[in-house]
């Protein structure tokens, strides 16, 4: 018999694309609410494992609704199906859905990327509250990235594509960047997402109260704002803006920094990881504490027990001679915040980075791709391969990417998956750190270079006695 304290407890739902980053977190909130959970995806993941370990029924290989289901979540990977069976919710339309029942209230975490560490930030952060989450991403301590927890808030990932995140209706509302992102949505620039922005920010019949926002960010939305009669409380963080950050510390393991009101010191933090990027979205999330009326010192505890999400920086070999990492940055301003990260955990490798930026819907920027990896000591650039489809990337841009980046003055290779890791000037005896970077998709090619990179340049073993 459901728990009649549990709102939903008992309900069935059905969730297709189980192991993608937006479904998974859904799911898992729905299996802690005491929902009936059921999913499918076309091929198993460390998600739908995850899921299934934890009881929830998953189906391998068919896009099948079972007798029973009231609810369908569904991936928008998915084409739209037939209008029969039960009620069919886009997954953030789910999410509003599920934390409206427990009487959650909404922080939205926005913008163009690094939504899912901004968002792992701030769940953090926000620990003496007790926060719910729905995270993308496989975020240490949560199930698939999603938790329905005791306290009243609750922390969103909010994605643009498609306006999706229309559907929330958020209290407070994090906007981490705004640069040229999902062109098949919104075009060239970023005109058309600083008018969804607005609209997100502003839409009856309850927007949002506090919008916390990076100074840049708020320039930009400035003038779309002002012709709306929103009564929006803007807060800006930044060098010149309503909370200053002032960076005071930086080792290989952490990042520390200062925040001060106008003028006033606010306290100071340290996030343990590399990488100053993060430091924007600790602010913010830390403006964000201390309006709910967390201590600094209590903030600051719980910053201290931060651990990046999978794929963010995830070290996967290390010895004397080699460290392999594992990113998800997928675009030129992630590479280039990844390679100033990398600089300041590991100052004297010779930094490597492999990427493959290729996506299926929209073509890279090349001269950006670039400039982004112009910091790097040597560029491995991978095949384009399945991505040189209709509407997606030309089939030799692996080529020209590394011709471009070797104008940038930086040692640039179109590779093959079976080819030689080249190094220039024959400086594999130098200690190397590899960084693979971009999407999921590419997982089977980073690993089988990782195995190869391990080979060509890690410690050999010890020979048995």
């Amino acid at each position: 018999m459901a728990d009649p304290r549990m709102p939903l407890a008992g309900e069935h739902v059905h969730f297709s694309g189980l192991g993608g980053k937006g479904i998974a977190p859904a799911a898992s909130l729905a299996h802690t609410a005491g929902m009936i959970v059921t999913g499918d995806d076309m091929v198993p993941n460390h998600r739908t494992r995850a899921l299934a370990a934890e009881g929830v029924t998953v189906t391998i290989g068919a896009n099948t609704v079972p007798d029973g289901a009231s609810l369908h979540v569904a991936s928008a990977a998915l084409p739209p199906g037939p209008h029969t069976g039960p009620r069919r919710m886009a997954r953030l339309e789910f999410v509003q859905h599920l934390f409206a029942a427990h009487r959650k209230r909404l922080i939205a975490v926005a913008g163009s990327l690094g939504k899912s560490t901004a968002a792992t930030l701030l769940h953090r952060i926000l620990t003496p509250y007790a926060p719910s989450a729905y995270i993308g991403a496989d975020v240490p301590g949560l199930l698939c990235g999603g938790q329905l927890a005791a306290g009243e808030w609750a922390i969103v990932e909010a994605c643009e594509y498609q306006a999706a995140y229309r559907a929330l209706t958020p209290e407070i509302v994090i906007a981490l960047n705004l640069v040229q992102n999902h062109e098949d949505h919104f075009g060239p620039g970023t005109a058309a997402f600083e008018r969804s922005l607005t609209g997100f920010l502003t839409a009856p019949p309850a927007p949002p109260r506090l919008a916390v926002l990076p100074d840049e960010v708020a320039a930009l939305l400035e003038p779309h704002l002002a012709a709306t009669e929103t009564r929006l409380t803007v807060e800006t963080v930044g060098e010149d803006a309503d909370w200053s950050v002032d960076i005071t510390g930086a080792d290989p393991h952490s990042t520390t920094f200062a925040l001060a009101q106008h003028g006033t010191h606010a306290g100071t933090w340290t996030v343990p990881a590399p990488g100053r990027h993060l430091v924007t979205a600790a602010a913010c999330g830390l403006v964000t504490a201390l309006h709910l009326g967390i201590s600094p010192a209590d903030s600051a505890e719980a910053l201290a027990g931060f651990r990046l999400p999978r794929r963010r920086m995830s070290t996967m070999h290390h010895d004397d001679k080699l460290v392999l990492v594992d990113d998800n940055a997928r675009q030129p301003g992630q590479a280039a915040a990844l390679l100033q990260a990398l600089r300041q955990a590991y100052p004297d490798r010779h930094i490597v980075v492999a990427v493959a930026p290729w996506g299926t819907k929209n073509q890279r920027d090349l001269s950006a791709w670039a400039l982004g990896l112009s910091e790097a000591d040597t560029v491995w650039v991978l095949p384009v391969g399945d991505a040189a489809v209709p509407g997606g990337e030309a089939p030799d841009a692996d080529i020209r990417l590394a011709e471009l980046i070797r104008l940038e003055g930086t040692p640039a290779y179109a590779i093959r998956r079976s080819g030689q890791l080249p190094l220039p000037d024959g400086r594999t005896t130098e200690p190397v750190l590899i960084a693979t970077a971009g999407y999921d998709a590419s997982l089977e090619t980073f690993s089988a270079l990782h195995d190869q990179a391990v080979t060509a340049f890690g410690a050999q073993p010890a020979p048995a006695s």
